[in-house]
């Protein structure tokens, strides 16, 4: 039924050009792909645009960046000499001129950007150059404050069932947010947009350690538990839920090394690595973001010091986290073991549509 349902609401886009879309029936086309076919099909590391456009190529398409002017022409000067753009667009577009043009449909909307620093900030604009008229501006729909257009997964022209549209993606570029995407889609009006809405899609994501190291410790076990703390990481657990129960007021001895180095650590100011042994990972993210320290009673009985938390490489953080556990040798923690716990989406767990 999904698929009657999916055929017949592509069908009506397509069979009425004379009527444009509204942006919900857009999403509701999108929402019913990423059932149909998305969901359907072995689930890559990709963003949702990504995926419809593999999944469903004759259903969603992505526009390829565009000439608006002759080869070697910038925007600004192909707008203001053959297009009679007023002086107030050209100056901007001079002073933060765009890498790409992309064009919605066959229609006379442009749409201009620009990606800036090291956080992929977009300078972003619309533009209608009608066959007869000047070139002008066109607003942007409403999409938040000027943080959402940074660390976007994609910001683009799109058709989806023939019809175009503005797409904004974010899928936790750059963050711990793997588990949900967040689409926005406009359709496109004779000379704008429509209001938008969008679209979220939340993923099921698994752990799985990609790297383990062990001075003295089962390492196997230690997966598995790394592994389920990972979970319970991403699940929003403190450290109090992470480490209840493994110390006993009554058995004080049990714990007195792990007193000793969570006074030590809760004095540490300095920022905390995976140890690795001596090996070299095959990834930057070997900071930890916001650690947590917790009691951690392994199979041989002893209670030691964990600390987790997600991968951190500069300001930047991944979704993947990180395991460090330590013994107390000559009074300080030392590094007995260590395990990269990669995270990575399994499938679609659900779709809405605002």
């Amino acid at each position: 039924m999904k698929r009657l349902c999916l055929a017949i609401g592509m069908a009506v886009l397509a069979a009425t050009p004379a009527r444009a879309a509204d942006s919900i029936e857009l999403c509701r086309s999108v929402a019913a792909l990423m059932w149909s076919a998305v969901a359907t099909a072995p689930l890559h590391e990709q963003t949702p645009l990504a995926q419809l456009t593999e999944a469903a190529p004759g259903s969603v398409k992505a526009a390829h960046p565009g000439s608006l002017g002759k080869p070697g022409q910038s925007i600004a000067d192909a707008l203001a000499r053959d297009h009679a753009a007023p002086a107030a667009l050209v100056k901007q577009l001079r002073e933060l001129p765009p890498t790409q043009a992309m064009r919605f449909g066959t229609g006379p909307l442009w749409l201009l950007d620009r990606v800036d620093g090291t956080l992929g900030c977009h300078t972003t604009l619309a533009v209608a150059v009608p066959a007869s008229g000047p070139a002008h501006e066109v607003a942007l729909p409403p999409i938040g404050d000027d943080t959402d257009m940074c660390a976007l997964s994609e910001l683009g022209a799109v058709a989806i069932g023939g019809a175009p549209a503005l797409w904004i993606e974010q899928s936790g570029a750059f963050s711990d947010s793997q588990a949900q995407s967040t689409v926005t889609i406009a359709a496109v009006r004779n000379d704008g947009f429509a209001p938008p809405c969008t679209v979220t899609i939340g993923y099921a994501v698994t752990e799985q350690t990609a790297h383990a190291f062990c001075d003295g410790i089962d390492c196997v076990p230690l997966i598995r538990t790394a592994e389920l703390l990972a979970m319970r990481l991403r699940a929003g657990e403190t450290a109090e839920t992470l480490g209840a129960g493994v110390v006993s007021a009554d058995k004080a001895e049990d714990s007195a090394d792990y007193r000793r180095m969570a006074a030590i650590v809760a004095d540490d100011k300095q920022p905390l690595e995976l140890p690795s042994f001596g090996v070299s990972l095959d990834t930057p993210y070997t900071g930890f973001s916001d650690p947590v320290s917790f009691p951690l009673r392994l199979q041989d009985g002893h209670i030691y010091l964990a600390r987790i938390g997600h991968g951190a490489f500069g300001w930047r953080t991944s979704p993947d986290t990180l395991l460090a556990v330590y013994r107390l040798r000559d009074d300080r923690p030392v590094a007995a073991a260590s395990v990269y716990v990669q995270a990575r989406r399994s499938g679609i767990a659900n779709v809405m549509i605002k």
